[in-house]
């Protein structure tokens, strides 16, 4: 058994947000867990998110995931 994480961190969040979360709510099908970190000092925050389910699904989420500008994520497969 293997476990698919992806780390995001949200540099822009008023920026990108609205966007984020569209393309999150999209691919929900494949989160299997979310955790959003937010710290007051920094304008941003983490999301973790457990992957599960169709691999082509997780692709195209990752592929949407590349064109948002004000983020950066790792996929960390385990």
């Amino acid at each position: 058994m293997e476990y698919n994480v992806i780390s995001i961190l949200v540099r822009e969040p008023v920026k990108v947000g609205s966007k984020l979360q569209d393309v999150l709510s999209l691919y929900g099908c494949v989160i299997r867990t979310r955790l959003g970190l937010n710290r007051e000092e920094i304008a941003g925050g983490i999301i973790l998110m457990e992957l599960n389910g169709d691999q082509n699904q997780i692709n195209l989420l990752i592929s949407e995931l590349n064109e948002i500008e004000g983020i950066e994520f790792k996929q960390i497969i385990i």
